[in-house]
């Protein structure tokens, strides 16, 4: 199995822990191009998590269907093993979620992670960094580890979710480590809940990939004046159908919409509200899809059909919700979105047209 390439890793990690900290002072107001059809967003509450007094968080938060928060906080001591907690509707701390009670597995980072249907949560994980073991574990609801997976994979994982049935989708670069001039290319692949794999998928770039410049796995040229490759997926979340909804960092931002079995039933295409913007961050909740994009300081929220990615509407955040768009529920119409306040304590904004 072939190395991840740590120090690559290391800095986006760092990079999106810094990106999502807010300090007390209010965040500047939007200063961007805005479209004369989007709605602006308003606050309609804001709470402070108590039980997460100080410290930062990083990005791609989660949330279920129960209206639970997934939040992955950073932990200065171990900042590639932070642990990931669930916060209720109340507020309240229902569980955590820590890598290190793996302890048999000696892990040496843990990334991405995806809520599992039985209240717990999968995350991707490592240990070692010549020939590492990748590995996908699995917390029960009230934080407790359950039995890892350990994955038939021979790339550097990027992207991971778990699908509805207990599948596994993992996205990243296979490359010959030894081989300098070797750009690599992108992976995905499905393994089965045992970690064997199902399916190899083959997704298109994007036509316009250079505006991708800038984002994690982008199109770039390397000392050598060749293309490294586009990483297929930047993130990715369950649907109620049991699919999963992948998006890649291109504008305009293409979802894929993919079966358990390996499948892409459809490739969704969600425009940039203006020119420029590039998508963040995406939340799915029932037949709909919120992707945020960002322009010149703005943060603007497009709400798409999940079936067709016709654009239903699109959202303007005035600046002060907070730095981390969390979660979308599409029966009432509201936005959550992650911040820090006075004290460094954590706090969750709720936002809706009015």
């Amino acid at each position: 199995m072939r190395p991840l390439a740590i120090t690559a890793l290391l800095f986006l990690a760092v990079a999106v822990s810094v990106a999502q900290v807010n300090s007390a002072a209010p965040t500047p107001a939007a200063n961007g191009p805005v479209p004369p059809s989007a709605l602006a967003l308003q606050e309609s509450s804001r709470k402070n998590i108590v039980s997460e007094m100080g410290g930062a968080f990083m990005g791609s938060s989660k949330c279920d269907a129960d209206g639970n928060l997934y939040i992955r906080k950073y932990a200065a001591d171990r900042p590639l093993l932070g642990p990931v907690v669930k916060i209720d509707a109340d507020g309240k701390r229902a569980a955590l979620f820590d890598p290190v009670t793996f302890s048999q597995l000696e892990l040496d980072r843990a990334d991405a992670f995806s809520p599992a249907s039985d209240g717990g949560l999968y995350q991707i994980a490592q240990h070692g960094v010549v020939k590492p073991h990748i590995y996908v574990l699995h917390f029960s609801s009230d934080g407790s580890p359950s039995s890892p997976i350990r994955l038939d994979a021979d790339f550097e994982v990027y992207s991971f979710a778990a699908f509805l049935n207990g599948n596994l989708l993992v996205s990243g670069f296979e490359r010959d480590v030894q081989n300098p001039k070797d750009a690599g290319r992108a992976v995905t692949e499905v393994f089965s809940a045992d970690g064997r794999v199902l399916a190899q998928l083959s997704l298109d770039p994007p036509t316009e990939s250079a505006k991708t410049a800038g984002k994690p796995g982008a199109k770039a040229v390397d000392g050598a004046g060749k293309s490294a490759p586009t990483l297929d997926l930047a993130d990715a979340e369950v649907g109620v159908d049991g699919n999963l909804y992948a998006m890649r960092n291109s504008s305009p931002a293409l979802i894929y919409v993919i079966s358990p079995a390996g499948k892409v039933v459809r490739t969704l295409k969600v425009n940039a509200p203006v020119a420029g913007a590039l998508p963040g961050t995406f939340h799915v909740s029932k037949n709909q899809l919120a992707v945020s994009f960002r322009n010149d300081g703005n943060q603007l929220l497009v709400v798409a059909d999940a079936q067709t990615g016709r654009r239903i509407a699109t959202y303007v955040d005035p600046g002060t919700l907070g730095t981390s768009f969390a979660c979308y529920s599409a029966d009432d119409g509201v936005f959550t979105f992650l911040t820090l306040g006075e004290g460094n304590a954590l706090e969750v904004v709720r936002a809706e047209a009015r």
